[in-house]
């Protein structure tokens, strides 16, 4: 177990993380002390400024502003510390990622017969008569088709019914983030290329909203992009500092950031002519261009861009560096957010071609929107059973280039019709507004110990909502539609926070902080401090409080202030510690005191006659129903009993990737009889050699045996003796640690030791044979030790389980029967041969219950060895927890994923979206062979210059506009300009 003199909180807390706690922990004081003056002297309008759930603009002269900003920030220090808890130190330790593809699809088509529940219609089912009270015309939406059989020119415009209204782009990114959610819950590498995709439609939208916002609304100010800035990093920044985690590790945020400042520099150059026709398009084939050169070129232009933010050194989230990791991530979806700009930039033109199609006869509306959607169908089959179906980095190279197509094919049909616009599903939509909080904390919170549970899920939900409305609230105090203020609260907070952690690295450096000077000396002191500041100059609510509030009533009441204060810091500083000692930790190298639980665990039989074993064998194999999974014919796996949290023992199977990275350029010697043999062909079946160990009758048993994976290499030494296994030691000593020829033996790394049933059967005959074992086996214990003393783990295996009945002579039944080698187990541990080990590996834990299976009585299935192979790979972990060093690879070039044939192509549908006006690239010209008049470029003046008239927005060129014809153009009191730029108002 943990001994809490040597392991606490704060010895396992990055130095930032203690410093955050410092600030909270101020914070945290003056807010408790606030608020229990308040309740002592009756004074009521602290609690009710807090609990408005619409923020104000930060007043540092007010005492219920300031109080209302302490107390969300509290709040927000909660969840967060909550979060550090889940992550560092959970009740349980953090579960494995198994993939059923069953469940996962299940679960998936689950959500949407649930959320088909939720349907909802915008308007609530009532017809909207769209009616201008000046002239008293009512929309043409309401308004019967003309008698003599002509045709409406468009029909009406209705926020309710436009295409990507807000409610409908809510429920895109609620599906979206449920699956993007449940592909991290189970791993489930199948779909990645899916969620590749998901991720690209993200990525898509911050083009989309922010054009469309940035249009419409012409706010170029800093307030505007700090306010964006804040929503999109105010979460990350807080988490980086209270987890030790570093930004690229967030790399969707950066993403997100990253391109919508792009959008923004784009918008801005020049943004007064941007209501021309075509300035704003220019711009948009020079953004193509600048994409072009800097991600589909080898040309080096993106290190220069972006060589003074990152660098090459390996950090958390970049183990390549974060230059590789930024331009691996941003290549994937580089063109994402261009796209996304496109689609805005002729949004008008798209809403009215839906809108003149829909005005058409039937059979007409049908026909063009079957075409263009046939089309859309065509290039979406030869996306799926092409790029689709590569393999996962196959696809990653193609992913920029063709992912817009699933991504427009989504949008074409999901607004196919009024009807199918004008519904949402309500579920989606909620989850949908939440998808930034739920994707940051989904790692620190929901995939964690028991993240299986319904409680850990809904907790997850709820404070991924809640954060989701602090980010706000506190935007709203601390960044306000005043400048001057946002920059001066700003640099307050940073000052702030950079003091906390300047004095952090300062008690660091001193080696004084601790837990104490944490949570009794600096939060205590500070928050005193903060305390006295805001009492002394602020005023409260009302310009006068009572003079039992101000004065700071009686003696009593402000000490008592402070007590409660106290005990509420230190019950967070308790709780830390108590989580620290008792509970579990990140996943990570398991240390030595791990050696008391890993033997321990069992054999579990399994029917296998599930529908998970039976949808796994019809997929892969395309076999169904199982023929020998019953109760007569169960499958076993290895199961270890649940260690105590606190042990921060959590076993699991290593896979054949992982214990390769662990054993780099190691090399492990097996010693000893068949037993050991058959665990060294196990252990390097673990490492990937899958025919090691075959049945072979006419290959030689008693040999030596050599593999080598990779830089790995594995020995194996035939000696059943004990005074072979001796001899065995004393050339592994003198074998030299750094050989000075290259092809020369070197001393291994670790070495395995096992025997006894040959020296049981063959050499155990007389008195003199019995003490020759008995001497040879205390020596065997001396040469381990010193064996050790080298810096050599030696690991002992005792003998297996023996099946008697099975041993075939009378012989082997009377001299190695399980009595007879239970005796000989007692013998190498009365002769320290246990204690002299660094570990050893209890054969009989994983062969007694399985010992009717020993086909010879000594020997077992394969499959039992795994079990041992398991035990001894989980051990690795501490017996060598130093990596050897190497020189870490180069880390890979940017211009790797350069394509600059693709990117070419890229510009035959850039040519269709800037020049043609047609944000689905091209594929809306096909509707014009059956309507003429809905021909995107023929439509930009009647699109534009209603929209310019509606939202205000400056004139279209008047020479120009004078050859407009508006055909019926929609009622404003129907047109709700704020949809168009609903994904970015919406704080997605």
């Amino acid at each position: 177990m943990i001994d809490p003199a040597v392991f606490s909180a704060a010895s396992v807390a990055p130095t930032v993380t203690k410093a955050s706690a410092m600030f909270f922990g101020t914070v945290l004081f003056a807010t408790v002390t606030l608020a229990t003056r308040a309740y002592l002297t009756g004074d009521g309008r602290l609690f009710e400024a807090a609990a408005n759930p619409r923020s104000s603009a930060l007043d540092i002269k007010s005492l219920t502003s300031l109080y209302t900003l302490l107390y969300h920030t509290s709040i927000f220090g909660f969840i967060l510390f909550y979060a550090y808890i889940a992550e560092y130190h959970p009740p349980f330790p953090h579960a494995d990622k198994n993939y059923d593809a069953d469940i996962f699809f299940f679960l998936t088509f689950l959500l949407f017969v649930v959320s088909a529940y939720t349907w909802k219609r915008h308007d609530n089912g009532n017809k909207k008569i769209s009616k201008s009270k000046e002239s008293g015309d009512l929309s043409l939406e309401d308004t019967p088709p003309p008698s003599n059989g002509s045709v409406r020119a468009v029909a009406d415009a209705n926020a309710k019914t436009e295409i990507l209204n807000r409610d409908q782009t809510e429920e895109w990114k609620g599906w979206m983030q449920f699956m993007f959610l449940l592909y991290h819950y189970y791993h489930a590498e199948e779909v990645y290329n899916a969620i590749r995709i998901m991720i690209t439609c993200y990525v898509w939208m911050t083009g989309f909203g922010n054009f469309s916002f940035f249009y419409l609304k012409a706010d170029y100010g800093a307030v505007r992009v700090l306010q964006m800035l804040w929503r999109l990093n105010f979460l990350v920044l807080f988490l980086c500092l209270t987890q030790g985690t570093t930004y690229i590790l967030y790399y969707i945020c950066l993403l997100h950031t990253y391109f919508f400042l792009m959008v923004y520099v784009v918008m801005k150059i020049g943004s007064s002519h941007n209501y021309s026709k075509w300035w704003v398009r220019i711009k948009m084939a020079v953004l193509a261009l600048i994409i072009f050169v800097v991600w589909d070129c080898d040309s080096g232009v993106f290190n220069v861009i972006h060589y003074p933010f990152f660098g090459t050194d390996s950090k958390m989230g970049a183990g390549a560096g974060s230059m590789w990791e930024w331009y691996f991530r941003s290549s994937l979806d580089h063109w994402s957010t261009f796209l996304g700009m496109v689609f805005a930039l002729n949004f008008p033109i798209t809403s009215l071609f839906y809108r003149k199609l829909e005005a058409q006869p039937l059979l007409t509306h049908v026909l063009a929107k079957g075409l263009v959607g046939i089309a859309l169908l065509v290039a979406f089959y030869f996306w799926v059973t092409g790029p689709f179906m590569q393999g996962k980095v196959e696809y990653n190279a193609t992913n920029a280039y063709y992912g817009f197509i699933p991504l427009i094919t989504y949008i074409y049909f999901r607004n196919l019709t009024p009807w199918l616009r004008n519904h949402t599903l309500e579920l989606l939509h909620q989850i949908g507004k939440t998808t930034l909080e739920t994707y940051l904390m989904q790692h620190h919170i929901w995939l964690t110990s028991n993240a299986k549970s319904l409680l850990t899920s809904l907790i997850y939900v709820l404070l991924s909502r809640r954060l989701y409305q602090l980010t706000l609230f506190l935007r709203g105090m601390v960044l306000p539609d005043n400048k001057n203020a946002c920059l001066k609260n700003l640099f307050g907070m940073f000052v702030v926070l950079a003091s906390f952690c300047l004095l952090g690295f300062m008690l660091e450096e001193q080696q004084v902080l601790g837990l104490q000077a944490i949570g009794g000396v600096v939060s205590v002191a500070c928050g005193y401090v903060l305390y006295q500041l805001v009492i002394a100059f602020t005023t409260p609510a009302g310009g006068k409080a009572p003079e039992a509030a101000r004065a700071g009533g009686n003696p009593v009441g402000a000490t008592a202030s402070y007590l409660v204060a106290v005990c509420i810091v230190l019950f967070f500083g308790l709780s830390w510690h108590s989580m620290a000692i008792k509970g579990a930790t990140q996943i990570q190298l398991l240390p030595p005191r791990c050696d008391t639980y890993v033997n321990k665990g069992e054999w579990v039989a399994l029917n296998g006659c599930d529908e998970g074993s039976r949808g796994q064998g019809y997929r892969s194999f395309g076999v169904s129903p199982e023929g020998t999974c019953s109760a007569q014919n169960p499958v076993y796996v290895w199961d270890w009993q649940e260690p105590p949290s606190a042990s921060h023992c959590r076993f699991k199977q290593r896979d054949p990737k992982s214990l390769k990275k662990h054993l780099r350029k190691r090399s492990i010697s097996f010693i000893g009889d068949s037993t050991t043999r058959y665990l060294f062909h196990s252990f390097s079946r673990q490492l990937g050699i899958k025919d090691a160990g075959a049945y072979n009758v006419t290959a030689g048993k008693h040999l030596n045996f050599y593999e080598t994976v990779g830089d790995i290499n594995l020995e194996f030494v035939w000696a059943p003796y004990a005074d072979e296994v001796l001899d065995a030691i004393k050339e592994v000593k003198t074998l030299p640690l750094f050989p000075p020829n290259a092809g020369d033996k070197k001393r291994p790394d670790l070495v395995m030791l096992g025997g006894g049933a040959w020296d049981k059967l063959w050499h155990y005959n007389t008195d003199q044979e019995k003490s020759a074992l008995r001497t040879a086996v205390g020596e065997i214990a001396t040469q381990m030790q010193q064996l050790r003393d080298l810096g050599v783990p030696v690991v002992w295996l005792t003998p297996t389980t023996i099946n008697t009945p099975a041993l075939p002579s009378d012989e082997k039944q009377e001299r190695i029967n399980e009595e007879e080698m239970e005796n000989l187990r007692s013998l190498y541990q009365s002769q320290g041969v246990l204690s002299s080990a660094s570990f050893v590996i209890d054969g009989p834990s994983f062969t007694e219950s399985r010992v009717a299976e020993s086909f010879d009585g000594v020997h077992y299935p394969h499959q039992v060895y795994s079990a041992g192979a398991q035990i001894f790979c989980n051990s690795l972990d501490w017996l060598l927890h130093t990596p050897v060093p190497v020189d870490p690879p180069p880390p890979p070039r940017p211009g790797k994923m350069a394509q600059p044939k693709l990117g070419l192509m890229m510009f035959c549908f850039i040519f269709f979206g800037i020049v043609c006006f047609d944000g689905f690239m091209g594929f809306s010209y096909l509707a014009a062979l059956v309507v003429p008049a809905v021909s995107p470029m023929s439509l930009y003046y009647e699109a534009f210059s209603t929209l310019h008239r509606i939202a205000n927005l400056p004139a279209l060129e008047i020479e120009l506009a004078a050859k407009t014809v508006v055909a019926s153009p929609p009622s404003s009191d129907n047109f709700d300009v704020e949809e168009v730029a609903s994904l970015i108002d919406k704080e997605h």
